[in-house]
């Protein structure tokens, strides 16, 4: 534990005052001296902090998204969602002038969001790198990579990769999850997938020991990631066609390292070409958008039991047509909803502040919530 020289407060109290600060000012309190670099940097406190900012809602959220046009990665406010003024993200990864075969695209994708680290992945002609980092920060840690060992294909095949993030409390470890399926009609059965699973607190990928459902991961082209929810991970699934409408949940618990399947409600798939999961003031939901432009939001009350999903909106409307919609969050006083990056005014039951050129531009681009934090990547 870290000890302050000619100290006249309890560190306890000490603590308390600091865990209401943002980030960023406690990011220059950390110059001020050797004790408060080391307090502040006390796991302890950095817990403690995460907390007190989950608790309160005092987390100062971010949006992050991807432009359509040349790749960047860019994030906006979560209070007001001003798409005329984003921030272009100073990654790790990203792409520098003159960098690269062809042209200066960016490929950098996010693929998950937990407690302040944003997990990024990215994949052009030649190289495959995976990266957690901090936002606030700016650590980051790439990750080692790992081949995919699925048995060798002697026809053409469609190979699929899903990926979830999100942390374990069980054994206090941000885990990454890598989900790569092959689908080979010429073959009996015709699906072969493999999973696994990185550990930040070992620094490795392992095979978890349970077997994955023998499901067809629905693949919407834009949005491969899984939901993360009350510890675990989720993805639509299809058990029969993979061009089906999902009719399951395949939930991955990140500490338990086993998997349990959710049931969807059967008029839930009725009419839609698009389906999504996302999460709703501490419930999980779904939305699905049909293909008369109507938009429903469902929300389980009671996690895991399939008799719970009930229809909390259902929204009708052209800009549907503009960008593929999904649940992000509740505004702080419950009066609108944020579906992708449209403010939904709940009372007067529209959208607010649309500009579909702008929204075009994003478009299909899925956005992550991402909260600021001093979580640490380093040992």
């Amino acid at each position: 534990m870290p000890i302050m020289s000619n100290q006249t407060i309890p560190l306890d109290i000490v603590y308390r005052i600091l865990s209401q600060l943002s980030v960023k000012a406690l990011l220059r309190f950390k110059s001020v001296s050797k004790e408060w670099c080391s307090l502040i940097n006390y796991p302890y406190f950095i817990k403690l902090h995460l907390r007190q900012s989950m608790e309160t809602n005092r987390n100062n959220l971010n949006i992050v998204f991807k432009e359509r046009a040349s790749g960047k990665l860019l994030s906006v406010g979560f209070d007001y969602v001003n798409l005329d003024n984003p921030r272009e993200l100073n990654h790790p990864l990203k792409r520098q002038p003159g960098e690269g075969l062809d042209n200066e695209y960016d490929y950098t994708q996010v693929v998950g969001s937990c407690n302040g680290l944003l997990c990024l992945i990215k994949e052009d002609q030649i190289y495959r790198t995976i990266m957690l980092w901090n936002i606030s920060t700016g650590d980051y840690k790439v990750l080692p990579d790992q081949p995919v060992e699925l048995p060798r294909a002697w026809s053409t095949v469609q190979q699929l990769t899903f990926y979830g993030f999100g942390y374990d409390l069980i054994n206090d470890d941000y885990k990454l999850v890598r989900i790569v399926q092959e689908i080979d009609s010429s073959r009996i059965p015709p699906l072969i997938s493999e999973v696994k699973v990185y550990s930040l607190k070992t620094n490795t990928w392992r095979r978890p020991s349970e077997e994955i459902p023998n499901y067809y991961f629905h693949n919407n082209c834009w949005r491969t990631a899984g939901t993360f929810f009350y510890g675990t991970l989720h993805w639509l699934g299809i058990k029969e066609r993979i061009w089906e409408c999902p009719s399951s949940i395949i939930a991955f618990d990140v500490g338990t390292e086993k998997y349990h399947q959710i049931e969807l409600l059967d008029n839930m798939q009725r009419g839609t070409y698009n389906m999504n999961l996302g999460a709703l003031q501490g419930c999980f939901c779904m939305i699905a958008t049909c293909w008369d432009y109507k938009v429903k939001v469902w929300m389980m009350k009671d996690y895991g039991v399939k008799e719970s999903w009930t229809m909390l909106y259902s929204l009708q409307g052209d800009i549907f047509s503009a960008a593929y919609l999904y649940p992000l969050a509740y505004s702080k006083n419950y009066e609108k909803i944020l579906l992708s990056l449209l403010w939904y005014d709940i009372k007067g039951e529209e959208f607010k502040d649309v500009n579909l050129s702008q929204l075009e531009n994003i478009r299909p681009s899925p956005s992550e919530i991402c909260m600021e934090s001093l979580v640490k990547l380093d040992d």
